[in-house]
Order: structure tokens, then sequence, then C-alpha cells
């Protein structure tokens, strides 16, 4: 590749329990749904090295393994794009073409990040590669009991930002969380939220709040539970949208005066 600068986005992915309350000896090579939750990283990192090709219907690709060393991998994936023009003599001509990317995992416990390449002459979009090796791994962590699921990182600060700018104009504010199971994010819910989600069983859950319609909401930057769901809402609000009145971005909907 030529590329002069090379940007990479990150996604974080949980690895969760598809039944939370499943007996032990329903369970695969382990014990109990606690010993599942300390493995978890065990068995992901064995779909991934077990993992030769990553396609799925709607992409051809190869897969070449550069690095592997404890909890961290990294990949080169060349996907099909081959080109077809007319040529001066009328005819239709197929041309191979495999742009690639590079890919990293990080399978820390307390990291779990995916690193891939932007490329857009590779693919449409990083979520898709993110998605196409999760989808050609899920049958593997489903025989343990295991469910990945991802979200894309973001700054933060510009949830705040975002939050300063419509100060005294927002109605209401909806997070999407996904139920976690790493103690550097855990940390930023509330215990009551938290064992509500695993009592549940739920894996992705909706928060929203809403004002009268005649008074706006007040959302501090200093206010702990808000400053923990900004944390871990696992969608990003650098993307928003006009619709209806509304500012959307993936999790976070601001209704906005």
């Amino acid at each position: 590749m030529s590329n002069k600068s090379t940007a990479f986005e990150l996604y974080r992915y949980q690895l969760l329990p598809i039944d939370r309350f499943l007996q032990g000896n329903l369970l695969t090579g382990v014990g109990s749904v606690e010993e599942l939750i300390s493995r978890k990283n065990e068995f992901f990192s064995e779909a991934i090295k077990g993992t030769k090709n990553f396609s799925d219907k709607r992409h051809e690709t190869i897969t070449k393994k550069l690095y592997e060393e404890d909890d961290f991998f990294l990949l080169r994936i060349a996907h099909n794009r081959s080109i077809h023009r007319e040529t001066k003599d009328f005819r239709d001509e197929v041309i191979d073409n495999w742009p690639s990317i590079l890919v990293a995992i990080w399978n820390h416990p307390e990291k779990q990040l995916f690193a891939v390449q932007r490329r857009t002459t590779a693919f449409s979009s990083s979520e898709v590669v993110v998605k196409m090796l999760i989808n050609a791994i899920s049958s593997q962590l489903a025989h343990h009991h295991l469910r990945a699921i991802h979200e894309p990182l973001f700054e933060k600060q510009h949830f705040w930002s975002l939050l300063h700018q419509y100060e005294g104009k927002i109605k209401s504010v909806e997070f999407e969380i996904i139920t976690p199971n790493m103690a550097n994010i855990s940390g930023s819910l509330s215990d009551d939220l938290k064992d509500f989600a695993k009592a549940t069983n739920s894996t992705r859950n909706k928060l929203k709040l809403e004002s009268d319609p005649e008074a706006p909401l007040h959302l501090e930057e200093s206010n702990n539970t808000l400053q923990g769901l900004a944390r871990i809402s696992h969608r990003s609000p650098a993307s928003l949208a006009d619709c209806a009145g509304y500012r959307h971005y993936r999790s976070f909907a601001a209704e906005i005066d």
C-alpha cells in the first residue's frame, strides 16, 4: 500500500454469557458462569487462532496473521474488490484487485479492543470489518455460551461539548449500554444498575431521561451518575444528524428546543 498516512478506528468488544443463569452442567468445559467469565478471553483467543478465513457472504477475503503474542494479534486482511472495465476493442475485462487493511486485536481482559485501519478502497467502513470478524467466530464462542458485542469508542469530551452547546435546550437524552463484565468500565455504573442488569439477564440496556415539555433537563458535568453513563454508553456522539427536530447520534439522542 502507498498510503501517506494511516488512520485506525477503535472498537471495544464485550464477551458476555448468552445466559447468565445457565446451569454449570450445561456449560462446555467450565463449571459455572463465573468460571466462564474468568476464561472468556481464553475462549476468544482460541476462536481467533482457529479461524483461517473471516469471509462472509458479502465479503471474500484473505487473511494473513502478521504477529501474535500473548493477548495481541495483528492481521492483514485483503478484500476482493475486482475492477470491471471496458477495453478499446469493446470487451469487458476484469482486473484482480485485493486492497488490504491492518487489524490489531488486544484481547487483554481489561482492554478488549479492535483497531481497524480506515481504508474505504478496501472496506466501506471499519465497522463492517469488526462485524465480519465477530460473525466468523460467533459459532466458536456460542459453543462456550459466549456472545461478542462490539461498540465504537469515542472521546467522552464530545458528549460534554454537545451538552454545553445546547445547554438549557435539551428535553430528552437516551443512553444505550451493554452490560459490562470488565472491571475497568464496570466501575462507571452504579451498583444498583449493574445488579439490576445482571439479575434480569439483560445484555443491552436503554435509559432515557425526559423532562416536562415546558422545562429542559439539568445535565451537569459534576453529576457522577451522568459521568458514568457518558463513559460507558456504547455509541459515539461524534456523528450528528438532524431529523424531525431532534439531534441524534448513535446511542445518545437529545431532543432540542
